[in-house]
């Protein structure tokens, strides 16, 4: 098995496991529904390059240099009510056209996304990112849905609404508090404010696009 093919196991067995992480139990127990954070991304055209399958620390004859396609961009937008102040992504192809993956990294005022997992699927006429990763201390996932037919070649832009495991409102209010500790007064008071809109958010947008 190559680098390359344990790696796409990876990334797809820790997604569906994060997936089954917020799927809440069947039955008289089952829990309340997620807590939802509303989320506008943008995700221009990704740059192309090129990446090898052989560790860096391994002679090539050991291992046989096999060059992946590679593309990388940037992320913007927000979420949660808290504007993305950064935000990085590395995408792969995959053995098929219509399906790819890989990794996330954004930054908020309250916090950071470091490795976070993307899954990509295709019809020929709109394009599925399946985002899937921690953010301040509780899992999150959410899908982004567009028309576009040449990603990552076309500009992806999305609203929706990601599913966590914050306890409710207040436990997300927690979390951005303490997140946002350290920065100056105004600062600090700004981005608790616009965490306190998202319900807000979230219910305007549910009402417009008609999604539960």
């Amino acid at each position: 098995m190559t680098l390359w093919t344990r790696e796409r196991r990876i990334i797809a067995a820790v997604a569906a496991a994060a997936a089954l992480a917020l799927v809440p139990p069947a039955g008289p127990a089952r829990a309340q529904s997620p807590y939802l954070l509303y989320y506008a991304v943008a995700i221009p055209p990704l740059l192309m390059g090129y990446q090898s399958s052989c560790p860096q620390n391994e002679p090539d004859a050991i291992c046989q240099p096999d060059e992946r396609v590679l593309y990388t961009g940037q992320l913007s937008g927000s979420i949660g009510g808290l504007p993305i102040q950064r935000g990085t992504l590395t995408y792969r192809p995959g053995a098929s056209k219509g399906a790819g993956g890989g990794e996330f990294a954004l930054q908020t005022p309250a916090g950071t996304i470091q490795k976070g997992l993307i899954l990509m699927t295709s019809d020929g006429q709109q394009v599925t990112l399946l985002f899937f990763a921690t953010y301040l201390g509780a899992r999150i996932q959410f899908r982004l849905t567009s028309a576009v037919k040449n990603f990552p070649g076309e500009t992806l832009d999305a609203k929706g609404v990601a599913e966590t495991s914050f306890a409710g409102h207040g436990d997300y209010i927690d979390a951005v508090t303490k997140g946002v500790a350290k920065l100056p007064i105004a600062a600090r008071a700004a981005a608790i404010g616009q965490a306190n809109g998202n319900p807000v958010l979230v219910s305007s947008y549910q009402r417009t696009s008609g999604t539960p």
